[in-house]
C-alpha cells in the first residue's frame, strides 16, 4: 500500500508538472525586421494623423520602426523622426508612448517567411539614409523621409521583384464631412505648399493591415 501511494503521488506530480508547463507560455524576443507601430497621442499632429488614417477600436497608429540588431548585440530602432532618419535605443522608443500603467502602445508586426530574405538589405539600405532629413510635407520620391516612407523605400531598395507594402492614394479630409481638416489646411498653409491629396503614399495603419505582415505581440495587452 506505501508503494502504491508513492505510485499514485508521483504520477499526479508529473501530472501537474505537464499542465503548468502547458500554461507557461515562451518569452516573446523580438528579431531583425520586425516592425513596431506605435501609437503616440502626443501631440497635434500625431492625432491629425490617425484621424484621417483609421485604425483599430484601441490603438490608432501614427508612427512605425524597424528593429535591428547593432555589432555589439544591442536592439535599436531605424526610425524617422522630426530629428530626421535615425538609430533610436529600444527601450527610448518603447517608452515614449505608454499607458498610465506604464504599458508601450506598441504593437509587433513581423514580415510572412516569404519576405524574410529581404531583410538584411533593407537594413543595409537604411544605415545608408542616417542623418536623412524628416519629411514634413510627406511627399514619396525626394530625399526626406517620414516613417513609413522609410520603411516602404528601404525595400524597395533591395531592388527585388517583390513589392512588400502598396502605396495608396493619401487623404487629409475628414472621412465624416469629406473636407480637408482644419489643422492640415493650416498646417500646409505655414509650409507653402499645397495640401498633397491623393497623391501616392502609405501610412503606420495601412502598414498595420498589410497581407504581408503577422501581428505576433503587443505591449499593450501582454
Amino acid at each position: 500500500m506505501y508503494f502504491l501511494r508513492i505510485l499514485v503521488a508521483l504520477v499526479l506530480g508529473a501530472q501537474f508538472t505537464a499542465c503548468h508547463n502547458l500554461q507557461k507560455k515562451p518569452r516573446f524576443a523580438l528579431e531583425k525586421g520586425d516592425l513596431l507601430f506605435q501609437d503616440l497621442d502626443s501631440d497635434s499632429i500625431s492625432d491629425a494623423i490617425e484621424s484621417v488614417t483609421g485604425g483599430e477600436e484601441h490603438l490608432s497608429f501614427s508612427h512605425v520602426g524597424i528593429v535591428d540588431v547593432n555589432s555589439n548585440g544591442d536592439t535599436l530602432v531605424l526610425e524617422a523622426i522630426s530629428k530626421g532618419v535615425t538609430y533610436t535605443k529600444l527601450n527610448i522608443f518603447l517608452k515614449r508612448s505608454t499607458t498610465a500603467d506604464q504599458k508601450p502602445k506598441v504593437e509587433v508586426g513581423r514580415l510572412k517567411p516569404e519576405f524574410s530574405a529581404l531583410i538584411n538589405k533593407a537594413l543595409d539600405a537604411g544605415k545608408q539614409l542616417i542623418g536623412k532629413p524628416y519629411d514634413d510635407i510627406y511627399i514619396m520620391g525626394d530625399s526626406t523621409y517620414y516613417c513609413s516612407e522609410l520603411i516602404y523605400e528601404i525595400f524597395s531598395d533591395t531592388q527585388d521583384s517583390i513589392e512588400v507594402f502598396q502605396l495608396n492614394p493619401m487623404t487629409f479630409k475628414d472621412s465624416k464631412t469629406g473636407n480637408f481638416l482644419p489643422f492640415w489646411v493650416e498646417y500646409y498653409k505655414k509650409l507653402g505648399v499645397d495640401i498633397p491629396e491623393g497623391k501616392p503614399g502609405l501610412n503606420p495603419n495601412g502598414m498595420h493591415g498589410s497581407p504581408n505582415i503577422e501581428i505576433v505581440f503587443s505591449y499593450l495587452r501582454q
